[in-house]
């Protein structure tokens, strides 16, 4: 009480009202992560709590999210936070969802629980949350808490990449290409690793950059097209990835022209996500 007592006083010193006082519960959540995305956390907690109380699953998510992070005033507590999710997740809150199997997952205000842990990982999957889809896929994979299944991993895959997830794309166009969990299907693979590297993913920029260079002979617009792609994903890759687009980028100067580099990081200099 003493908390909410002293949250009001900051907030009348702020000049914002509380929800209960003029704001509309239906538009108090707009209100409440408008403040919260300012980092005026006080004013979002006031105004989102009545709202959350009646029952928005996206107020409570909020209220969740206020505790889980913890900052002044609003001090952190785990436990309530994951009470606020779980109110938002029985409601269909799909990050709610995924934020309460990551709370089982560590034992974070919750015992770990690694049952609970995974029922709400695949609610929030089975709801659409893509962040959910690749952990399954992970732990069908690696054979985490079930037994494995890469057919299953494959199918979250999937579900992400027709989400439009660019690297689940990527993934999937691999996984088609080598038949990890799925017939293989080269053509198939091709369209999905196409719309990878539309959105300027890393993974699929380098896979259409391998499949370039594994023509036979290819055309001199193809060589500038993968050099531009390696380029891109050498400066925001790392690891691995970084490695690989660096050793591509040196098979590709010796079969180029000066003027075809120099067109391709010209193409680079004009590369974003959705403009390849």
């Amino acid at each position: 009480m003493r908390m909410i007592l002293s949250l009001l006083a900051l907030l009348t010193m702020l000049g914002a009202t509380p929800a209960s006082a003029h704001t509309p519960i239906v538009q108090g959540y707009e209100l409440a992560d408008a403040y919260f995305r300012r980092g005026n956390f006080a004013s979002a907690y006031l105004v989102g709590l009545p709202v959350a109380q009646a029952g928005d699953p996206r107020a409570q998510f909020l209220m969740g999210k206020l505790s889980y992070i913890g900052r002044p005033p609003i001090a952190r507590d785990l436990k309530e936070a994951m009470r606020w999710y779980t109110l938002a997740a029985g409601r269909g809150h799909a990050e709610a969802q995924f934020a309460l199997a990551q709370g089982f997952a560590r034992g974070e205000g919750v015992p770990v629980d690694r049952n609970r842990s995974l029922h709400w990982l695949t609610q929030a999957a089975t709801n659409g949350h893509v962040p959910a889809m690749m952990s399954l896929a992970r732990l069908n994979d690696d054979g985490v808490a079930q037994p494995r299944d890469r057919a299953a991993a494959t199918d979250w895959v999937r579900r992400a990449a027709e989400r439009g997830d660019p690297r689940a794309q990527a993934l999937y166009a691999d996984r088609l290409e080598a038949g990890i969990g799925v017939a293989p299907n080269e053509m198939l693979a091709d369209e999905w690793r196409q719309r990878a590297a539309a959105a300027a993913e890393p993974m699929g920029l380098i896979s259409r950059a391998r499949d370039i260079m594994r023509e036979r002979d290819p055309k001199r617009a193809a060589l500038v097209e993968a050099y531009a792609s390696a380029a891109f994903v050498e400066a925001k890759a790392d690891g691995e990835l970084k490695r690989e687009a660096a050793s591509i980028m040196a098979d590709l100067s010796r079969r180029m022209t000066p003027a075809d580099i120099a067109e391709a990081n010209a193409k680079l200099s004009a590369m974003q996500p959705g403009k390849i």
